[in-house]
């Protein structure tokens, strides 16, 4: 019983290193990106419809890849639907895209959480893979013209100043 029991503990030790050591060196920091707009993607929302980057034209965009069982996702949250109230009066939105989880799941999840901006259904992943996301959760800002400009990888306070200047900057562009 001891043997196995150490044999457990530190299989739980060796899977909770592994993942400290797969979370980037940058995690909770916005980061430059170069790369060419983000493919578009068509979604349901959770009432089924499908909705699309397109819906979104001529607005800075927060698209914010999640799940319900993340808790760096959990703990963000409040602060991008802070963020959403704060640029209310903004060219702006905020898009949630949970990964991986059923239409229950995620509305449980954004009840509780007092969620209002969109939330979209990755159910299969392909759009978080597609996007070049690998850490949940990672948000990308878009410009007005849809050209990914800012990615954070990890968890971030999306309502401080120096981020709701940035994106009242991107929005007067």
């Amino acid at each position: 019983m001891m043997q196995a029991s150490r044999i457990t503990t530190g299989f739980v030790l060796l899977l909770a290193l592994l993942w400290s050591a797969a979370l980037p060196a940058s995690a909770g920091e916005l980061s430059e990106v170069t790369a060419a707009p983000p493919p578009d993607f068509s979604l349901p929302d959770l009432e089924g419809q499908p909705r699309s980057l397109g819906e979104f034209k001529d607005k800075v965009v927060l698209v914010t890849f999640w799940a319900s069982w993340c808790s760096p996702c959990i703990q963000e949250m409040p602060s991008i639907q802070r963020l959403a109230e704060a640029m209310a009066d903004q060219p702006f939105t905020a898009v949630g895209v949970n990964v991986g989880e059923g239409e229950r799941r995620v509305q449980t999840s954004i009840k509780r959480l007092g969620i209002d901006f969109p939330v979209l259904l990755d159910k299969d992943s392909a759009t978080f893979e597609a996007w070049g996301a690998d850490v949940l959760p990672t948000g990308y800002v878009l410009d007005r013209n849809g050209r990914a400009r800012y990615v954070a990888r990890g968890p971030l306070e999306w309502d401080r100043d120096d981020i709701i200047g940035m994106l009242k900057q991107l929005a007067a562009e």
